[in-house]
């Protein structure tokens, strides 16, 4: 059986009450009835439990975050970190190629198709305007 406890929320007590009545051997329908709620509903926090006792997941009544677990197009770290030395390179300016070159994305942009990166593999200048700003550049 599902434990109950005072330091849930209302939502999260009425998870574990649903559970616990379902366990107990009331019909889903009337629980889902009583509850208002559907047995798409019921079903998931049965299926959370079930896997709770398979697992140490003692919280299996709380809600999940909706955020990504992993963010889809991120800039490779390495393309990151060239951006990052490339416009340091220009910041110094220390050789006579790049004594008299502006700073900018676009010239680091520029400057990564001379490294031999293709139109595919630089990132937009909005992107590396991105990059040299979260990097406090």
């Amino acid at each position: 059986m599902a434990k109950s406890n005072e330091s849930h929320t209302e939502a999260e007590q009425e998870r574990i009450d649903a559970v616990n009545r379902y366990q107990r051997g009331e019909r889903s329908s009337k629980i889902c009835k009583s509850l208002g709620r559907s047995r798409v509903w019921l079903r998931k926090w049965i299926r959370r439990y079930d896997n709770f006792e398979k697992s140490s997941n003692k919280e299996w009544f709380r809600d999940e975050s909706r955020a990504p677990k992993n963010v889809h197009r991120k800039t490779d770290s390495k393309v990151e970190q060239l951006i990052i030395n490339v416009r340091k390179s220009l910041m110094e300016g220390k050789t006579e190629d790049t004594k008299y070159r502006c700073i900018g994305a676009d010239e680091i942009q520029f400057r990564m198709h001379e490294l031999g990166y293709s139109e595919d593999e630089t990132p937009s200048m909005a992107t590396i305007k991105r990059i040299i700003k979260r990097n406090g550049m």
